[in-house]
């Protein structure tokens, strides 16, 4: 039997489009893909269940759905996830054209449509979902036996919030387990898809990605633009958190205003950021032993921190390199030298083709280490051959520095929260 998640479509995994058909036309809500890409790692079936009265109503074609639900796979598949199976209603029983006006069993409210997935593929109703931002899709779900979750984008947010007024003081979703009622079944309510997703796999007792993600939601939420390099994103931070629990640690290089981000990043990584990092009571006890007056103090006042190197900042050497040899080789000598197998290399360029940055990758990976490009315009040669290119979409240079900013506190935020929770 199939663990399914049933999705509606339209406000659900793509922004709402009034009868939405062409491929053009179609733009995936922030940090849906990676929604349904939590559920593909984990083993669900994902099934589309749409509605289409568009088709009854001769504004499009059958043809023109299934075309759409192609396209839809193919700019899943590039961020890691894909739809199992679609299915969708074309009736209508009031506006329908010719045999398409009928009141068929497959248009939602109705579980038509999720039948037809069980012949398929019988479904598992008890570690089953049905996800939608309109009550007729949980209505749906509820009917057909799985559980229901109300998603707060397309319609959602303001359902969920009528929903609460009508039920004043009471108790009712937004994580509680539970549906409020018939009319509207709802065990969980969450903000985005995303959201959603964690709710499962809590529930199901799958193993999970951890409360950082939230920060690259919050992220795209901030900044809808960055929302096509979410995967990139993702993927750096996923290197980063292998490095550090390796033991490893990070070296950062850049020019101009991207050295003063380097050094900006050592800062937020070497000490707290945004919470407190006390040192653990093993080393609060070495502490003690080494020193009965100092170390009490210094195990109060010293934080926790993710080993980081901004190679900008240090004139003797860079000078004397400058001098002595080869400017443009002064990171990849730096690199030589403190990078070992394991560790990472963040290059800053806005262009992507800064030569110093360039020799640096090169010689990070002659050391085994792992690389992360921060570029923008086409993310030139940078982009091509870091193991991860966040290439920002903007073409000026101050545009992509303003763009670089969230994403690398982004990145140590989920670092942060990940090493040192609460």
């Amino acid at each position: 039997m199939c663990k399914t998640v049933f999705l509606d479509r339209d406000g659900t995994i793509n922004e709402e489009v009034n009868y939405l058909h062409r491929p053009e036309d179609l733009k995936l809500l922030p940090m849906a893909a990676e929604a349904i890409r939590l559920w593909n790692e984990q083993g669900f079936r994902v099934v589309v269940v749409t509605n289409q009265a568009g088709v009854a109503r001769g504004y499009y074609q059958e043809a023109d759905v299934e075309k759409l639900h192609r396209y839809m796979n193919q700019i899943l598949a590039e961020k890691g996830a894909h739809v199992d199976a679609f299915y969708y209603c074309p009736h209508h029983p009031e506006h329908g054209i010719g045999p398409y006006k009928i009141k068929c069993h497959c248009r939602k409210p109705d579980t038509g449509m999720f039948e037809a997935a069980e012949r398929d593929c019988p479904v598992d109703k008890a570690h089953s979902y049905m996800v939608g931002d309109k009550w007729l899709d949980t209505q749906a779900g509820a009917r057909f036996g799985v559980h229901t979750a109300l998603v707060g984008t397309g319609y959602g947010r303001e359902l969920y919030e009528e929903f609460q007024r009508a039920y004043k003081g009471r108790d009712t979703a937004g994580g509680q387990e539970g549906c409020p009622d018939a009319e509207h079944p709802m065990e969980f309510f969450g903000n985005t898809l995303y959201d959603v997703a964690l709710w499962t796999l809590r529930r199901e007792g799958c193993a999970e990605r951890g409360p950082e993600y939230r920060q690259l939601e919050l992220l795209i939420q901030r900044y809808p633009q960055l929302a096509p390099i979410q995967q990139e994103i993702h993927q750096a931070y996923g290197i980063l958190e292998q490095c550090y629990e390796k033991g490893g640690k990070l070296l950062i290089a850049g020019n101009g205003g991207s050295c003063a981000d380097s050094e900006h990043i050592v800062g937020e990584l070497m000490k707290g950021f945004c919470r407190k990092r006390p040192v653990p009571e093993a080393f609060e006890k070495r502490l003690a032993m080494a020193d009965p007056v100092l170390g009490p103090e210094l195990a109060a006042k010293l934080q926790g921190a993710l080993p980081a190197i901004a190679l900008t900042g240090h004139p003797a050497l860079s000078t004397a390199y400058l001098n002595d040899v080869d400017g443009l080789l002064t990171f990849a000598q730096q690199v030589y030298g403190y990078g070992t197998e394991g560790d990472v290399l963040l290059g800053i360029s806005t262009s992507g083709n800064s030569k110093n940055i360039l020799y640096a990758m090169t010689a990070a990976r002659a050391k085994g280490m792992k690389t992360i490009g921060l570029t923008g315009k086409d993310g030139g040669a940078l982009g091509r051959i870091a193991d991860a290119a966040i290439i920002v979409p903007e073409q000026e240079t101050y545009r992509i520095q303003e763009l670089h900013l969230p994403i690398y506190h982004t990145l140590c935020l989920m670092l942060e929260e990940h090493f040192f929770p609460v």
